[in-house]
């Protein structure tokens, strides 16, 4: 319990250092990809969550990662809508890439 504890201490300490070094100097457009990403990497993390419990406790996983696999379409999705309006090269490249990472995930999960 304690090691789940400082963990979650720090990946909460990690994301507020990253949002304000990182985040902090990105961007509108920039900014919009990355919140994007950010949710593409919360649904992936509820991912893992569920693996490890259905290894601990056996259970079906069908539904989460179904569930999961809905959360990245919908994101691939407001990608693809954001895409043609980003000006920047920077911005363009990020979404470029997370384009890639979202449908190699959605082909993986459905």
């Amino acid at each position: 319990m304690k090691k789940l504890l400082i963990l979650i201490l720090l990946v909460g300490g990690g994301y507020l250092a990253y949002q304000k070094f990182v985040a902090g100097s990105m961007s509108a457009e920039e900014k919009q990809v990355q919140a994007i990403a950010d949710e593409f990497a919360a649904a992936r993390q509820q991912m893992a969550q569920a693996e490890r419990a259905s290894g601990v406790t056996g259970m079906d996983m069908t539904s989460d990662v179904a569930g999961v696999a809905r959360v990245a379409q919908v994101l691939l999705d407001k990608l693809l809508e954001l895409k043609p309006k980003l000006s920047e090269d920077k911005a363009r490249e990020k979404a470029v890439a997370l384009e890639s990472e979202l449908r190699g995930f959605v082909e993986r999960t459905t």
